[in-house]
């Protein structure tokens, strides 16, 4: 009697389990054919315009002369989908994926402009990669479903985190190096803590995708940015939801897929850059005021940062150029154009400020002066 009820018990937990892995399975699969359906209709319409765009390339090298090539770091197989600079600004990590089938991370010495480590085991495009505060480590989050953890010495794989069901979009490091944060075509967040390389918590963050994630300077805050078109604020140790930037808070919201966001030094400002061609500027405590929006020629924006005083805000778009743009009087100040540059994936400062990285779909990570 006791086997049978043993039996019993456990054929009924495994069958609402498997109910319930399946009902997530389907909800998953609608989504993913809505996001299809969305990304099509948004590549169309960012497409439109593009050949108008490498036209006015070809005539428009620079915009202002304060902006000068230095440097051209090669080596990526495909295009450069993120930029960073290490703390000390002498080394340069981005990540390559797409077309080419180059699924890695590389670091260049921007002095020598060599390549000096390669860090490879993705089966599919790496989406992001990214410092560790001590810079001894790096993730990267890629489309085949995992966040790797490297040893930036040796480029050997420290761990293979591996807990969501779909494409890793994007992945954060917590200020104190101990624990991280990834999104992903699930619909969720994972955190990680980088110290055992074990899940901690997974949380479902928005309607669709989860294509873009920081954390705040200060470590209080998480904000995401999602296909769903919104771009929400999280408490960074509780994970509990803050408020939604654009969505049905506000009319002023994105109308197309947020790709990028950045918090400001200062933690008082988010910046969101989306597939409908504008750059939000929004403030953190209200999160409904929108403070201003910048406009590219109807070409997405795929970066937005900060500048490490917190002044001027950066962007790269799909119409071949980066833009600064003086955040106090709203002006564009300045415009990257030239050397043969296409869509620009990924942009950052460096920490100084002074000079910019570009990462392009042409496969290839410039560094100009500033």
């Amino acid at each position: 009697m006791k086997r049978f009820l043993l039996f019993a018990i456990l054929f009924v937990t495994f069958f609402f389990w498997g109910t319930w892995l399946t009902a997530q399975d389907a909800d998953l699969a609608t989504e993913k054919n809505a996001e299809t359906e969305q990304i099509l209709a948004e590549n169309k319409a960012a497409t439109a315009t593009a050949a108008a765009a490498e036209k006015e390339n070809e005539a428009e090298i620079i915009l202002t002369p304060r902006a000068k090539l230095l440097k051209r770091l090669e080596g990526c197989g495909s295009p450069v989908n993120s930029v960073t600079f290490s703390a000390d600004g002498h080394f340069l990590l981005a990540a390559c994926g797409g077309p080419g089938n180059d699924h890695s991370a590389r670091i260049w010495n921007i002095a020598t402009g060599k390549s000096v480590q390669i860090f490879s085991g993705h089966t599919d495009r790496v989406n992001q990669a990214v410092y560790t505060p001590d810079g001894k480590r790096i993730l990267t989050a890629s489309d085949d479903k995992t966040v790797r953890v490297w040893n930036v010495e040796d480029g050997k794989e420290i761990f293979k985190l591996a807990e969501h069901l779909d494409e890793v979009k994007c992945v954060a490091v917590h200020p104190s190096g101990k624990t991280a944060v990834s999104g992903s075509r699930d619909c969720t967040f994972t955190r990680w803590n980088l110290e055992t390389g074990k899940a901690t918590g997974m949380k479902r963050a928005h309607k669709s995708t989860v294509t873009t994630i920081t954390y705040s300077k200060d470590a209080k805050f998480i904000v995401t940015g999602s296909r769903d078109r919104t771009v929400r604020l999280f408490n960074a140790e509780s994970a509990q939801w803050i408020t939604e930037f654009g969505g049905k808070t506000t009319e002023e919201g994105h109308r197309g897929s947020v790709l990028s966001v950045a918090i400001s030094p200062d933690s008082r400002m988010i910046l969101s850059g989306s597939m409908d061609t504008t750059v939000r500027l929004w403030e953190t405590k209200t999160g409904i005021q929108l403070l201003c929006t910048w406009q590219t020629i109807k070409q997405p924006i795929y970066s937005v940062t900060f500048s490490p005083d917190g002044k001027k805000i950066l962007a790269g778009s799909g119409d071949f150029a980066a833009r600064i743009w003086d955040i106090k009087t709203g002006e564009e100040e300045l415009r990257i154009r030239g050397d043969g540059m296409q869509s620009v994936l990924s942009a950052a400062f460096s920490p100084d400020g002074k000079t910019i990285a570009t990462g392009s779909r042409d496969k290839i990570v410039r560094i100009w002066n500033y």
